[in-house]
């Protein structure tokens, strides 16, 4: 299946991804990789996104969370919910990166 990618563009814009930061462009790719077969974080989706970004999986992680939390912070609570009911981590707030692009990817499958 592939991902519908103006349906994915309007939930991150819903959310409040900021466009300015790497980690929402890597949310991006890593939805897509997601859907198409790397579900393993640390293994295989970070490495193939650092690999075609030209940095590590370590950064890639990284501007990730931060591109989730910034979206958190200024975003819509209702969006959120909607998106992610309870599956929020009640501790930070936010989603895991590996939460929350397994659920976009569901989300944002083309029927």
């Amino acid at each position: 299946m592939m991902i519908n990618s103006q349906k994915l563009e309007n939930a991150m814009l819903e959310l409040g991804h900021p466009e300015n930061l790497s980690g929402t462009g890597y949310l991006r790719e890593g939805v897509g990789l997601y859907n198409a077969g790397l579900t393993r974080m640390t293994k295989e989706l970070y490495p193939a996104i650092a690999k075609a970004a030209n940095t590590t999986p370590a950064r890639v992680e990284r501007a990730m969370r931060h591109s989730i939390s910034a979206a958190w912070a200024r975003g819509s609570r209702e969006s959120q919910q909607r998106f992610f009911g309870n599956s929020i981590n009640p501790e930070t707030g936010t989603p895991t990166v590996g939460e929350y692009v397994a659920r976009m990817a569901r989300i944002c499958r083309e029927d």
